[in-house]
């Protein structure tokens, strides 16, 4: 029998059948019954209708009936009416005659009643707001014996109607306090043990950090008489401030609650991630003590190393699926990379631990620094990913940051192969060091350049030999790191080990790569190179040249002795 069919509904046993049998599936209601079964039910269910006869069972029967057929919107427009969104609240206990059954289980039934309907129309979020349902929420957040199911569904029903709502946030923050009740969600979160449900720690911490996202990110748009004028930086700083007293127990939040393994950055850690981006520096200095400061950043790196690891375990990019638990990489780590960079932009000891962590001094070159399994060898991967253009630019500007934004230590430590495009992206060009014009190398090569030209000028029959080893210590020791990949150059020993395997054909071929690339480089700009043949011939003539005239000096000496 369908429910609007039931003569005598007003006796709770005649309807409880019908209810049950919705509620478990076990009778389909057609698309041409639902809408009589529905507004049968919101008639029942309103203020002052026949539910007052029934029993609170019966009642959490015909929610959860009305919360089953209104998961589709067809047919349903009785609930997403303002009487039907009146008659939610007044079953949840956002009413003022009902509060009191507040964390009962027809509260919680009206209230996921209520989630659904403002998920699946916006439209009723105005009618919600007009019966000043944002506000009874937030006061009622503020209880700190809710169950975490009761908290849940009210951060969830305030991160929906606080969605780019710059009124409902102002009065929230200015009329209701809402700080105050997101931080007792979070506080109490954080003490509680777990009550066995459903709705775990995670779910519930997870759906207020996002409340709280909401509130941070819309406050610079409310219109307050006292932000009259204001910069937008200075607004930002303003909002910092509004909400920092949630700042220790965000962090809180990171460096006690363990992250999950292989993707750490999953809710909670996420959101509290996301949060943390909205709090200004200067702000987030005066309140985190320096512990706290230092356990957060072992844990935000930590969190951003196994992300790497496990996410993108392996030198090519094209054998990982660059996805986290559905997630694409390239929307969730770039968040965490920001929240690291905009702690080292403020320097200090901060900045120092991040970089000793993330580009160490002590690093391996025995290969190209992006080689290995090594955190600074991931991250420098990370500079040339073309599959992740986000985390490609994030984790350039952060290595570029804890650098001191120098484009010579950034090279020195990453490789100019690897910082090129990021160094050319923003104008920042080659430094002066590879360019071989005003580094430190070519000033020492300068004062060798002197040294032989005075030498040349008072001819000594030692001349040679010294300017020789002069020449080879300043050789060897500009090329004992390659430039472009941070490494080592190979032995020479080995590689004449290797060439002496090699044919003739094959050292042509190798030899024509070489110069191919050389000239490619030339050719896009991406170094001013000669050709490296006709490089070393010209040093071999002036080495040459030089021998000769200092045996043509010694030569006249000796004649001029003999006469």
């Amino acid at each position: 029998m369908a429910y609007h069919t039931i003569t005598d509904r007003a006796i709770g046993r005649n309807v409880t059948p019908t209810l049950q049998n919705i509620v478990n599936g076990n009778i389909i209601v057609g698309y041409s019954d639902k809408r009589s079964v529905v507004d049968a039910l919101m008639q029942d269910l309103k203020e002052g209708g026949i539910a007052k006869n029934w029993n609170e069972r019966e009642r959490v029967l015909a929610l959860q009936a009305l919360k089953t057929l209104g998961r589709a919107t067809e047919g349903c427009d009785s609930i997403f009416a303002e009487e039907g969104i009146r008659t939610l609240m007044y079953h949840s206990g956002l009413n003022r005659a009902t509060e009191a059954g507040i964390d009962r289980a027809g509260s919680k039934e009206a209230l996921k009643c209520l989630a659904n309907a403002l998920l699946l129309k916006p439209t009723t979020r105005p009618y919600f707001e007009r019966l000043d349902g944002h506000g009874q929420c937030s006061l009622l957040l503020k209880r700190s014996q809710l169950s975490n199911e009761s908290q849940f569904l009210f951060c969830r029903i305030l991160f929906l109607v606080t969605i780019d709502a710059a009124s409902i946030v102002q009065r929230l923050l200015d009329d209701y306090h809402a700080v105050d009740g997101v931080g007792e969600v979070l506080k109490t979160q954080l003490a509680r043990s777990p009550d066995g449900t459903m709705f775990t720690q995670s779910m519930v911490l997870s759906e207020a950090l996002k409340y709280l996202f909401n509130l941070m990110i819309v406050d610079p748009k409310c219109a307050r008489s006292s932000d009259a004028g204001l910069t937008e930086a200075e607004k930002a700083e303003a909002t910092g401030k509004r909400f920092q007293s949630l700042l220790p127990t965000i962090v809180s939040i990171l460096t006690t609650i363990p992250p999950s393994i292989p993707n750490p950055l999953e809710p909670p850690h996420s959101h509290a991630i996301h949060v943390l981006l909205n709090f200004p520096i200067s702000t987030s200095a005066l309140l985190v003590t320096r512990s706290q400061q230092a356990s957060l950043l072992t844990v935000l790196m930590q969190i951003l190393d196994d992300t790497l690891r496990y996410s993108l375990s392996t030198d090519e990019e094209a054998s990982t699926d660059g996805m986290s638990n559905g997630t694409e990489l390239d929307e969730i780590v770039p968040p965490l990379v920001i929240v690291l960079t905009n702690i080292a932009s403020a320097g200090g000891e901060a900045k120092a631990a991040l970089k000793a962590r993330l580009l160490p001094d002590d690093v391996d070159r025995s290969q190209p620094l992006e080689k290995g399994n090594t955190f600074s060898a991931r991250l420098i991967r990370r500079m040339t990913s073309i599959r992740f253009p986000q985390i490609r630019e994030t984790v350039s500007q952060l290595l570029y940051i804890v650098c001191d934004e120098d484009a010579a230590l950034l090279t020195r430590h990453v490789g100019y192969g690897n910082a090129a495009g990021f160094l050319m992206n923003r104008n920042l060009g080659m430094p002066a060091s590879m360019q071989g014009g005003g580094g430190r190398e070519e000033e020492e090569e300068e004062n060798e350049n002197e040294n032989e030209e005075e030498v040349e000028e008072l001819p000594s029959p030692t001349s040679g030999p010294s300017s020789s080893a002069r020449q080879a210590r300043r050789f060897s020791s500009a090329s004992a790191v390659n430039p472009i990949t941070g490494a080592y150059y190979p032995d020479p020993s080995a590689i004449r080990t290797a060439m002496a395997d090699m044919t003739e054909e094959e050292k042509e071929e190798e030899a024509g790569k070489l110069l191919d690339m050389f000239d490619k480089l030339r050719r896009t700009g991406v170094m001013e190179v000669r050709n490296p043949a006709l490089e070393a011939g010209l040093r071999q003539r002036e080495r040459d040249r030089y021998y000769e005239e200092q045996e043509r000096r010694e030569r006249e000496d000796e004649d001029d002795g003999d006469d």
